[in-house]
């Protein structure tokens, strides 16, 4: 079988940056949860009618506000997101 693999760096150079911030919930500026929003609107947005509704505004977090945020940025800003949030179960 023969089989051509390109040395072409060219493709590596041109991918973009993706730069990774860990915060807490109250350290994020209402610029961060305007940016969050946006992205959230445009991820949940074409999925149904209401499912971007609860971000609306500046608000970044649909149901329980997230206390620990790592989000992704590239050049076009918010790139990806995951929100961790503490839950206490108690037993017996």
């Amino acid at each position: 079988m023969n089989m051509s693999v390109s040395s072409s760096t060219d493709n590596l150079l041109t991918r973009t940056q993706v730069r990774w911030r860990l915060c807490w919930e109250n350290e994020l500026a209402l610029t961060d949860h305007t940016e969050l929003a946006e992205f959230f609107r445009k991820a949940y947005g074409p999925s149904g009618e209401f499912n971007a509704a609860p971000f609306e505004g500046s608000r970044s977090w649909a149901g329980a506000r997230p206390e620990l945020r790592i989000i992704a940025y590239d050049s076009h800003g918010v790139a990806g997101h995951a929100g961790i949030l503490r839950r206490f179960i108690k037993v017996g």
